[in-house]
């Protein structure tokens, strides 16, 4: 080797060195008493070994330079490249807390900006682990990141729906620098090292952490117990995500049969519809082996969202559930289900997974208190949004389908490819027991006077309960409460799996239009 390429050889090797020390073993091992990985430990564990292939890693805090700084900046705090999970290519970056407490540097968030930009142009997923206090600001230069900052938020945007985003808060994430992970499609969280906040005072003991954001902001998807599980829960979403939006999920070997059918489901719904039941119990029985896996598990509960595989095809999953404010669509829920968040819904649609949705619901919750949260827009919300899908979807109607959950839970003439109901399935405008009331008043007044109010009341509650179930309303084929066929419940899984094959070519095209406007 000659003198000249020799000197180079041994600055690239001290460049490495000094990169891999990070900001020192002190403050290395200040990281593991904390209970976190470094974030070279964090890309090593999240991607195939051998595969990461580092971009940006002479980058140095300009103070460096200057003589202003004497504390190590290697890579200015963010290590990031191109690497491959289970074979598959994806862009990852982690913000180092052991460079100055993770701080985000004018280079650093320039280097996180430009890779979300590589990603979206290269059409492969970004993976982003946040461990920082947030901007990093100097008396002599004071934070020259905000330009870098709107950079990399505004690549985040332009690149949603494009490739899959997803972020993991390992640490604490604060200030500006909030925002970016839940610009993201999904969000971890480490329940016992994640901290998130925008700034000002914190008037709770909760406030910022996992649990606050999963059960009461709702900006959490996922919570963990360590790194290791954080990483974990994103390489198994990952299965579930194509590359880009012009590809679909890849199949996965099937290990269930796709004709089992399951006798258990005739005994979950029980015979009172007053009486309640948790739709995993039916999630559970009809997906491949068993496993469903969820989405905000802890906020809304009375809608249930996640993802699954019916023969080894990926599907998005939306249930309401009886087991949890009777499955009613306040707001919350209609968030979660909707595109609030660009969570869910819209990131099926873009991403090519069909959507299977089953409803028993009674709709939405009336009255001063609700009106006043604006159950109105948020119910529009989901409206728009189920209109403008054009992925796959089934729909299975299981018991209840009442008032404006009929449309909104993807029945009627909404779009949905096949939609299916159970023999037990109540078609009304609102629970008959209220329809009763109103429609038969003077009669139950007299019966309420001759002794014999409960007989007459149930009389017309079962006459309108006939009425309203779906083995007379399906009669009607293109009017009134529509769908394509009753079947089985037994027959669940099977159904389903023929359906998603029907679909697996579908093409559907919407208005030519520039962009759609969504409701307030």
């Amino acid at each position: 080797m000659g003198e000249c390429m020799n000197g180079f050889m041994d600055q690239l090797a001290a460049n490495r060195k000094e990169n891999l020390e990070g900001g020192g073993q002190a403050a290395i091992a200040l990281q593991h008493e904390l209970g976190k990985m470094t974030a070279r430990e964090r890309i090593d564990y999240l991607v195939d070994e051998g595969t990461f292939v580092e971009l940006g890693s002479r980058t140095r805090d300009p103070r460096n330079d200057l003589g202003e700084l004497t504390k190590p900046s290697p890579s200015d705090g963010v290590v990031m490249g191109a690497a491959e999970i289970s074979g598959r290519q994806v862009m990852v970056y982690a913000m180092d807390f052991t460079v100055m407490s993770g701080s985000l540097g004018e280079q650093g968030v320039w280097k996180m900006a430009e890779l979300v930009k590589m990603a979206g142009q290269e059409q492969v997923p970004i993976i982003g682990m946040f461990d920082s206090v947030g901007s990093r600001i100097t008396f002599t230069r004071g934070f020259f990141g905000l330009n870098g900052l709107a950079h990399l938020a505004r690549n985040y945007c332009l690149y949603s729906g494009v490739v899959p985003q997803i972020a993991l808060v390992l640490g604490p994430c604060a200030g500006p620098l909030a925002q970016i992970p839940v610009l993201s499609d999904f969000l971890i969280m480490n329940q016992n090292t994640g901290f998130l906040w925008l700034g000002g005072e914190i008037d709770s003991e909760d406030a910022g952490r996992a649990d606050f954001h999963m059960e009461k902001s709702g900006q959490v998807d996922f919570l963990a117990d360590s790194d290791e599980e954080a990483m974990d829960l994103a390489k198994r979403l990952f299965e579930y995500m194509p590359g880009n939006c012009w590809h679909k999920p890849a199949d996965m070997e099937p290990s269930d049969d796709p004709e089992r059918r399951e006798e258990a489901l005739l005994q979950v719904m029980p015979n009172n519809p007053k009486f309640t039941y948790d739709i995993h119990e039916i999630i559970d029985l009809i997906v491949d082996d068993g496993e469903f896996f969820e989405v905000k598990e802890d906020f809304a509960p009375n809608l249930v969202v996640g993802f699954a595989r019916f023969d080894g095809m990926a599907a998005g999953i939306a249930a309401s559930n009886p087991d949890e404010p009777s499955g009613g669509m306040e707001p919350d829920s209609s968030d979660k289900y909707s595109d609030k968040y660009d969570r869910f819904m819209m990131f099926l649609d873009n991403f090519n997974i069909p959507l299977i949705t089953m409803s028993d619901t009674t709709a939405y919750p009336p009255g001063d208190r609700w009106e006043r949260m604006g159950v109105i827009r948020h119910g529009a919300k989901n409206l728009h949004g189920y209109s403008h899908l054009t992925n796959p979807k089934v729909t299975i109607v299981l018991r209840r389908s009442y008032g404006g959950s009929n449309i909104t839970m993807g029945c009627s003439k909404m779009g949905p490819d096949f939609i299916y109901a159970w023999p037990t399935v109540e078609f009304a405008p609102t629970g008959p027991e209220s329809i009763v009331q109103a429609v038969f008043h003077k009669q139950l007044a007299k019966a309420k006077e001759e002794g014999n109010y409960d007989e007459v009341y149930n009389y017309y509650l079962d006459m309108l309960k006939e009425r309203f179930s779906v083995m007379n309303m399906a009669k009607g084929f293109t009017h009134r409460y529509t769908v394509h066929e009753i079947i089985d419940p037994r027959d669940t899984r099977s159904i389903i799996i023929k359906s998603l094959r029907a679909t697996a070519e579908k093409r559907e095209t919407l208005p030519e239009k520039r962009h759609w406007v969504k409701p307030a």
